[in-house]
């Protein structure tokens, strides 16, 4: 009962300051890369306009409202609830010059029609598509339902409207064709309009394991006939570089430079849990991608982990956890990723939950000799974990959000001390859940 009002009010509320204020609205969806997208396209257009992204994770039918009000959740305190709304009306009582010209907001989509309750409240002046993956599943059994929910966003665009699309994916370059306004598209391919081009990763060159001499890259960056160099120099992703292209695309469409918004990314950093290398015991590396999992992304980090320095396989460790979501496909997506597994020169799986389990006894049946250690959960494998790292090991750690990998990163870490801020699901919430 106290949801349905709190959306209800959330909703109406929302609107009304929408409708008040007029903020030019960036919605962000994909399966994929949506925070570190709002992240980089914030950071492309603080420095010309004001400027409000998602609080937190808040992008579904409470959040979003929440970060259009500027407020926070405060659970299930009626009083906390009665603040939220003494607070928008007071947005519309009383003008506040310092409101957002840009709301830059990802949009979350879990199951079917999420987008059209998002849209009922929310009118984007901006859609930008990030990529259409596996996460999901099990709400909407194929990639391609997944994506013609979240192409709801690119077909409610005006005709003064500008859709931003992966050029890259094919399920959201055909997005294109749905929409009624301009359409700006993004990628590594020859088809992108902003394309980045002699892409070099810094970890795929470096001969020494250290924090500095593996992050960052730098590529070329094109749109029609401009070229700038890019250099980002705290990223060592292909999914972040897509981000920053997008951010491009997107700060272009509201008029800025590009060799400015190439100055600004200069600063574009990786939030707590997306591929984060972090110092860890024993002299130890930690590749911190702790933040959620899907086949693509832990297909990814792997290939991260089997291209850095390192003398002996041995020292090369996956720490997988369960990747959720994943419907009837998720036993064999798991396969999938031990499959991928028994062609790279990692030395030891140490695995978390009874689906991560399908990965080892997949890399096993295609020859793979590695160790292999066997966890029920987080909690079990952050007591023990530690012991069996060995010196100068690099060690990647991902799974998904309800797994909780982000407890064995914090047992790893060689200045524990400073959990609070460079790990996610750190605060007091997240912590007190078992």
């Amino acid at each position: 009962m106290l949801q349905s009002l709190v959306r209800y009010f959330l909703k109406t509320l929302s609107r009304a300051v929408v409708e008040k204020y007029q903020p030019k609205i960036i919605g962000i969806t994909g399966s994929v890369g949506k925070t570190t997208t709002k992240e980089a396209i914030l950071l492309v257009l603080s420095g010309k306009y004001k400027v409000r992204g998602n609080i937190k994770n808040y992008n579904n039918e409470i959040g979003l409202p929440l970060t259009i009000l500027g407020s926070t959740s405060p659970g299930r305190s009626f009083l906390g609830w009665g603040n939220v709304i003494f607070k928008a009306l007071k947005l519309l009582i009383v003008r506040d010059k310092n409101y957002p010209e840009f709301l830059v907001l990802e949009m979350g989509v879990d199951h079917p029609r999420d987008m059209d309750y998002l849209l009922s409240f929310i009118q984007p002046i901006v859609g930008v598509v990030t990529t259409i993956g596996q996460a999901h599943l099990e709400f909407f059994g194929t990639p391609d339902n997944i994506a013609e929910e979240k192409s709801k966003l690119i077909a409610s665009l005006p005709s003064t409207g500008i859709a931003i699309l992966n050029a890259d994916d094919r399920r959201v370059a055909d997005m294109a064709s749905r929409c009624r306004g301009k359409v700006i598209t993004y990628g590594l391919g020859s088809e992108a309009q902003v394309r980045a081009t002699e892409v070099k990763f810094n970890y795929r060159q470096a001969t020494a394991l250290s924090l500095e001499s593996l992050r960052g890259v730098n590529c070329e960056l094109h749109y029609h006939e401009a070229m700038v160099p890019l250099s980002l120099p705290f990223i060592m992703t292909e999914a972040a570089l897509y981000s920053a292209l997008a951010a491009v695309a997107v700060g272009l469409s509201q008029g800025l430079g590009l060799m400015d918004i190439a100055d600004t990314l200069k600063d574009f950093q990786p939030l707590q849990g997306r591929c984060n290398l972090l110092a860890g015991l024993n002299g130890s590396i930690v590749l911190d991608d702790s933040y959620n999992a899907s086949p693509t992304s832990m297909i990814a980090a792997l290939e991260i982990l089997a291209n850095l320095p390192v003398d002996n396989p041995a020292r090369r460790i996956a720490v997988l956890g369960d990747m959720l979501e994943l419907g009837i496909n998720s036993p064999a997506e798991h396969r999938r990723v031990g499959q991928i597994i028994a062609g790279l020169p990692i030395g030891h799986l140490i695995l978390v939950g009874s689906l991560a389990k399908l990965i080892g006894e997949e890399a096993q049946s295609l020859g793979w000799t590695g160790r292999l250690d066997y966890f029920d959960n987080s909690h079990e494998a952050a007591l023990k974990i530690k012991e069996i790292i060995s010196p100068q090991s690099v060690i990647l750690v991902k799974g998904s959000q309800g797994i909780r990998m982000e407890r064995i990163v914090k047992e790893l870490l060689a200045n524990p001390q400073e959990a609070d801020n460079c790990l996610v699901r750190q605060d007091s919430h997240w912590l007190a859940k078992s």
